[in-house]
């Protein structure tokens, strides 16, 4: 059980780490973000992709 978490871990925090350094964050914020919270940043950077066009550009304003 131990393991399976370990892995889980590993993999979202490469997964949001990909997938910010895609949108263009800096390596400090991606390190930080995923290091300190794999499965909220993960979470995080599913929502921001999976968001419709029209949201992600209010947000931004």
């Amino acid at each position: 059980m131990k393991r399976l978490f370990f892995w889980l871990t590993l993999a979202s925090g490469v997964t949001a780490a990909i997938l910010m350094a895609r949108r263009g964050e800096s390596f400090g914020s991606i390190t930080k973000k995923a290091i300190n919270n794999p499965f909220g940043a993960l979470g995080n950077e599913l929502k921001t992709a999976l968001a419709p066009e029209t949201q992600t550009t209010a947000l931004q304003s």
